[in-house]
């Protein structure tokens, strides 16, 4: 008797397996790149901190250098020494390397928007010395989005970030507006580290962090605890609004004035924060007062994880090009292959009950109909 496909051969339900099988197959590898929301203003943030490190790097007025060249001009000029006169804590070298990576800008825009602000809307930034590759991402992301910004600074630094005394943070962002490559300028600055008074450096880094206010034309902001210190930063911020309200305050890094303590910064999560969670918070800081008054915070602490959230990849030299990373794109099932192999299975399966109806009448064989199945 000759061979007649049936739900009921072996041979065909063996067939029909490898054939589904390929279909899987071919629809699990049909996957599309989808451009994530906002792709053109977060490369637009992008390429702007892309050529703002360019531009830093290019100075060649520094008089003291790296010990090593890490194989990239904007990291030589961004990341400093781990000791220099004016270091005011330890850091870690992979987290200032992650925030350098240009698409850190995109991921900074994207929590920005997901804060619901605006082009026009007034924001609170409060900066330290520490991480130069963070303070450019967040500048960045403003400057795209168009708001406005009162930035307020620690210019002390921990282990490799902008701690040369000559070419402070403070000296890069003046670079950047003279060059009116990122129009903002500070209002107000501190020493930073311990206090927010650099309690520990000798009275010549002392000295060299108030030098750097100096020839940069800012006012020193001097408290006598750290306590102090962020009720004197919220104070400066609210004068320097004019009467307009915040419409966030953004908190990079761990400048005391600005979260209160040291370990507030760990306690409190990375993003936006339309209240600050409650925790017994060793002291408070300027952050606090501003969710204290209904002010959305936006805190970047953890760079290392913000960059594994949004898909930044792992750190590398020479530093990834603008456009690269889940932050601007992801991939995607193709739904129109997966339809299409849906449909042709169904179709199968539909003929081989067809031919099942045909060749095995019910009523013939006195078998119930689901026994075919």
């Amino acid at each position: 008797m000759a061979f007649r496909p049936s739900l009921r051969s072996i041979w065909t339900l063996i067939s029909m397996a490898v054939v589904c099988y390929g279909l899987y197959l071919w629809a699990e590898y049909q996957v599309v790149e989808v451009k994530q929301p906002h792709y053109a203003e977060k490369l637009a943030a992008a390429e702007l901190d892309s050529r703002a490190m360019f531009l830093l790097a290019s100075i060649e007025s520094r008089d003291m250098e790296s010990l090593e060249s890490y194989g990239d001009e904007r990291l030589d000029a961004l990341i400093g020494q781990q000791f220099s006169t004016i270091t005011t804590d330890i850091g870690s070298f992979e987290s200032k390397l992650n925030c350098l990576n240009p698409n850190f800008a995109a991921a900074a825009l994207e929590l920005l928007i997901g804060a619901g602000l605006e082009k026009g809307d007034l924001v609170a930034v409060a900066l330290t010395g520490s991480n130069p590759g963070a303070n450019l991402a967040v500048l960045s992301a403003c400057q795209v989005l168009g708001l406005k910004v009162n930035v307020i600074t620690s210019i002390g630094s921990t282990w490799w970030g902008a701690n040369d005394p000559h070419f402070t943070w403070v000296d890069m962002q003046s670079v950047l507006r003279d060059k009116k490559l990122l129009d903002f300028t500070p209002i107000a600055a501190s020493r930073g580290g311990l206090d927010d008074l650099a309690t520990g450096l000798s009275g010549t880094g002392r000295d060299e962090l108030d030098a750097a206010a100096a020839r940069n034309g800012l006012k020193m902001l001097s408290a006598t605890s750290a306590d102090q210190a962020g009720k004197l930063w919220w104070e400066t911020f609210k004068a320097a609004a004019l009467g307009d309200r915040y419409a966030a305050y953004v908190n990079v890094g761990e400048g005391v004035a600005s979260t209160g303590h040291t370990e507030n910064g760990r306690l409190l999560s990375d993003g936006v924060h339309r209240r600050l969670p409650s925790r017994n918070w060793p002291a408070r800081g300027a952050l606090h007062f501003a969710s204290a008054e209904g002010i959305p915070v936006i805190h970047f602490y953890d760079m290392t994880q913000i960059a594994r959230e949004f898909g930044l990849g792992t750190p590398r030299i020479p530093l990834t090009e603008p456009g690269i990373g889940d932050v601007f794109t992801t991939e995607r099932y193709d739904v129109r292959i997966a339809s299409l192999a849906l449909l042709l299975a169904v179709t199968l399966l539909f003929i081989l009950v067809r031919i099942d109806a045909k060749y095995f009448r019910l009523a013939d064989a006195g078998v119930e109909p689901e026994s075919l199945l």
